[in-house]
């Protein structure tokens, strides 16, 4: 049960003195009647952002002897069915409201009733948390509704103790792509950031109907990262848990030597999650691999579909499937340790997402001669080469992610208005000053300058990478930029590893 502090209560007095004023003398009446009749005031308290009874609001039935005066104040707590109950109540005029953190951290009111006491009978007095366009119209202004926005909301809890985290960190992100009146698109990825109030409470104005990423910290602690999306004109709540991590280096295969044997650094720690995955049918999926989207954990479901996934960092992350033959599935799971959560998972079959097969003739002999100069140039040892081998192992989101190991290379954004949502690549000079290497993309001298590749290729879609700094022998048919270098980048379709 949460405890209600002294100045809240002060707080609430006042705001029913405030509504007092407006009530006309009801309780003049009482000096006549001889026995005062005893009633109950009884009720529910539902929460319709949740769709469900609102549990652990304060209830409060104020008693007004007279307009703009308040008697006494009797709280009570609604149970798990957001029920409450005063038993006893005197004749009389009172002003009956609730308290809750998931209301109040929004800046909001509970609506207050008038409660007339005058025969000894049961008063109903049904309440309800304010409505999503209220909600809304708060966080986001007027506009809000208007514009398709949401609200996220939620609060940031302790893995291990369930304790609110009062002053935790929380962003979003979420990718946008603007079409200009000249018919051209520009890609940004806006940020929100947000700090939970002193409740542990944090809310923010996203757009509707839009995936987008968030992601908690609190000192040390921290999440995963989070793929969630708030329907339009809606109010999603969202708890988020954090939680302690270690970074364990791994190398992605310990057979593998050279450039292809890349470390990859991934968290570590003691919670355990288990779950089942089925196909659509109810039907269990066996063999289909099970981890959180970052890699960690990885194991594959037996032949009932369960799976066990052990060594987890603690905190809430995006847990995803995969089997043959199916769509990838996501859930978002809290791993905690003061209780067991089982993530489900409901695979659909990918033959109804599937259109007719398309043969394209002479794509294997055109992978294979660019695959063998490939191979013959990093023989060579001049660069720096990525390949299936070490890409399949990456979770990557955008193409950044793919070349983030790589040493010398970063990503800036322009400081001008129209180049502040881009991302362009530069290679690291002996100076510490970024240049702007040339791009090419299967064999074909891309662009020269500065470029955004997180707009240009989808991650996915790249086989193949190779890096050239100023000062190495770079290949002939790249020899366009000597001053500052060059990346080759090949694409087309993935191939298992």
């Amino acid at each position: 049960m949460r405890s209600i502090r002294v100045s809240r209560d002060a707080g609430n007095v006042a705001m029913f003195a405030l509504a007092a004023l407006a009530l006309p003398s009801a309780a003049s009446s009482q000096g006549r009647l001889s026995v005062p009749p005893s009633a109950r005031v009884t009720g529910t308290v539902y929460d319709s952002m949740a769709m469900r009874p609102l549990h652990g609001a304060v209830v409060q039935l104020a008693l007004v002897p007279s307009p703009g005066a308040i008697a006494t104040v009797r709280s009570v707590v609604t149970d798990s069915l957001g029920q409450f109950d005063f038993p006893t109540v005197s004749a009389g005029t009172y002003l009956l409201g609730y308290q809750h953190v998931a209301v109040d951290s929004l800046g909001l009111h509970g609506p207050l009733q008038r409660i007339d006491v005058r025969t000894a009978s049961t008063v109903r007095a049904p309440m309800a948390v304010p409505s999503m366009r209220s909600i809304i119209r708060t966080v986001c202004g007027r506009d809000g509704v208007a514009d398709s926005l949401a609200v996220l909301m939620g609060s940031v809890r302790n893995a291990r103790s369930d304790a609110s985290l009062p002053g935790a960190f929380v962003s979003l992100r979420w990718g946008e792509v603007i079409l200009s009146r000249g018919g051209g698109m520009q890609r940004s990825t806006p940020i929100v950031d947000t700090f939970a109030n002193d409740e542990g409470w944090f809310t923010a104005c996203v757009p509707g109907g839009v995936q987008m990423t968030l992601r908690a910290t609190s000192g040390t602690d921290l999440s995963g990262n989070v793929e969630l999306g708030v329907p339009a004109h809606a109010v999603l709540r969202r708890d988020i848990y954090v939680g302690a991590s270690e970074a364990e280096v791994r190398s992605p295969d310990s057979t593998l030597t050279g450039p292809n044997r890349e470390a990859r650094i991934v968290d570590r720690g003691r919670g355990e999650l288990r779950g089942i995955v089925r196909s659509l049918d109810g039907s269990p999926v066996e063999g289909a691999r099970v981890a959180l989207l970052t890699g960690a954990g990885e194991t594959r479901t037996n032949g009932r579909g369960e799976f066990v996934l052990r060594d987890l960092p603690l905190g809430t992350h995006t847990i995803e499937a995969r089997a043959i033959g199916y769509v990838p599935g996501q859930v978002i799971a809290d791993i905690v340790d003061f209780r067991r959560e089982l993530a489900e998972f409901v695979l659909l079959d990918v033959s109804a997402y599937l259109l007719d097969t398309v043969r394209v003739a002479a794509a294997r002999r055109l992978d294979a001669v660019a695959r063998e100069g490939f191979e013959r140039r990093r023989r060579g040892g001049s660069g720096y080469f990525l390949d299936e081998t070490v890409l399949d192992t990456m979770r990557a989101i955008s193409f950044q992610d793919l070349v983030r190991g790589v040493p010398g290379i970063r990503f800036m954004r322009g400081t001008r208005i129209d180049e502040i949502s881009e991302e362009h690549i530069e290679f690291m000079s002996g100076q510490g000053r970024g240049c702007f290497p040339d791009v090419y993309l299967n064999g074909a001298q891309l662009v020269a300058g500065k470029v955004d590749l997180n707009a240009l290729i989808h991650p996915t879609s790249v086989r193949r990478i190779e890096v050239y700094f100023r000062g190495l022998a770079i290949p002939a048919e790249f020899a366009s930029n000597q001053t500052c270098g060059v990346m080759a980048i090949w694409t087309g379709p993935r191939r298992p590893n």
